[in-house]
């Protein structure tokens, strides 16, 4: 959540002209460099002071907050702190590395050596007080080894490591899935040296190379693409990729490929492999055979915060409601409650960053009049309870995309953190110029529920 300090006065802004533009500005203030993402109210806790800003109209540049352009004058906000405007820095650094990872040093060999973990963007060791078998077997499982074989090795065996010693006592079960969430009796060297540096072997490759799997996903659907090159596991670049790579990976995957989509951004968390951006290709050799995925390099501005995640479907056999990434109206034609389809299952749409943009590509993916698409609020009082999930929230659409999950910025409700309840399911209405009619969900009172699907 945003706030801004006037005249020794900390408070909110709020999120009516809210945007990435006046986010970047905050993010610049704070020492931040990288991309900005606006965030509507309701997504972080809102806060308890004055509502300062509204309408803030800033170009990217200012070095400021309060020197942005504003229609509303300091402290004359209506605003309720339910609109508290929100902010995400994203903190790109590809020579440091992501919180939780694990690598093997000292060897030579990406099977075995010192067990090294990243906190706080920085490389340190892991104290051998208390390290057993089933504290490597959660090592090697991190870096994708076949677990069972994995060996604790006690310190010293391959050189003595460098930095902090961030971990010590740890208690392990086996079954965890990273080192960070293994039971652990204190942080931090207590006493221990480099001299006991805990090391692994982890006995066997790890994947055939061109394998491909769906990590942390929703469904065995969906989740993050991963491919094994040079017997280890490593992720995929989302920049600049198609959703004929969807199609083709999700055929080799042994899923259906009806409305298989790309998303990047780490819809489904970072991966916390040792390689990472690597490039696929498809190879076709003609078009009777089936199209095959070949890793061409990496690209070198793509960390883990840009790992391509898939959207696949369940197999022809299995019967569906719907495909990946359809999308319908409840409750009307042309007017109505926005639900997409993920994995066969329909699901609502919370409204934080949505806007008019966000509406139009709806509107526009089910063949409606798009050019004065406009959000409708939902409300339960209005039109009654809702059965299925939330499927989406943090959908962010400039509004030339052909569809939904084709925008800029889209997150799974089920796999990120949210604040989104079916109070804050979104509607849209579909009119054209010639409709002036104001449309309300209570216009719909108790009708049945009648939707539209796209065909694409």
């Amino acid at each position: 959540r945003v706030e801004v300090c006037y005249n020794c006065v900390w408070g909110t802004v709020c999120d009516n002209g809210w945007d990435d533009k006046d986010a970047q500005v905050v993010c610049r203030q704070l020492g931040f460099s990288g991309q900005a993402i606006a965030m509507g109210g309701g997504v972080f806790p809102s806060g308890a002071s004055l509502v300062l800003l509204e309408v803030i109209s800033c170009l990217g540049n200012e070095t400021s907050l309060i020197r942005c352009p504003r229609r509303v004058a300091v402290g004359q906000s209506t605003c309720s702190h339910s609109r508290d405007a929100g902010a995400i820095c994203l903190v790109q650094s590809y020579s440091s590395c992501l919180d939780g990872a694990v690598r093997l040093s000292g060897a030579g060999d990406s099977s075995l050596g010192r067990v090294e973990i990243c906190v706080n963007n920085q490389w340190g060791t892991i104290c051998d007080s208390g390290w057993d078998n089933s504290d490597a077997k959660v090592v090697c499982r991190q870096l994708g080894f076949n677990n069972s074989l994995a060996v604790s090795v006690p310190g010293g065996r391959f050189g003595a490591g460098t930095g902090r010693i961030f971990l010590s006592g740890l208690q392990c079960i086996g079954n965890e899935s990273a080192l960070l969430d293994c039971p652990r009796t204190f942080s931090g060297a207590q006493g221990c040296g480099h001299s006991q540096d805990a090391g692994v072997v982890c006995t066997t490759p790890p994947c055939t190379n061109g394998a491909l799997r769906l990590a942390d996903g929703t469904d065995k659907y969906s989740g993050r693409l991963e491919v094994c090159n040079g017997g280890q596991w490593g992720t995929v670049c989302g920049k600049d990729v198609s959703n004929d790579l969807a199609t083709t990976a999700c055929g080799l995957l042994g899923f259906g490929t009806k409305g298989a989509s790309v998303l990047n951004n780490a819809l489904f968390g970072s991966g916390s492999t040792r390689m990472f951006g690597l490039v696929l290709v498809q190879q076709c050799r003609n078009q009777t055979s089936p199209c095959t995925l070949v890793v061409n390099g990496t690209r070198s501005k793509c960390s883990h915060w840009d790992d391509l995640s898939l959207l696949c479907a369940p197999p022809a056999t299995v019967p569906l409601n719907c495909y990946t990434g359809d999308v319908r109206l409840v409750g009307g034609q042309t007017d109505g409650l926005v639900e997409v389809c993920l994995g066969g299952q329909w699901g609502t749409v919370c409204d934080d960053s949505w806007t008019d943009n966000s509406a139009s590509v709806v509107c526009k993916q089910l063949g409606l009049p798009s050019d004065y698409a406009v959000t409708v609020p939902y409300s339960s009082v209005e039109y009654g309870s809702v059965q299925d999930p939330i499927a989406l929230s943090r959908v962010k659409c400039v509004g030339n995309e052909s569809s939904l999950l084709n925008c800029q910025l889209v997150s799974i409700a089920a796999a990120s953190r949210h604040y989104c309840t079916h109070s804050n399911d979104v509607g849209v209405s579909c009119q054209d110029n010639t409709d002036t009619t104001p449309f309300t969900f209570a216009s719909l009172g108790t009708a049945e529920h009648s939707s539209t699907s796209s065909t694409s």
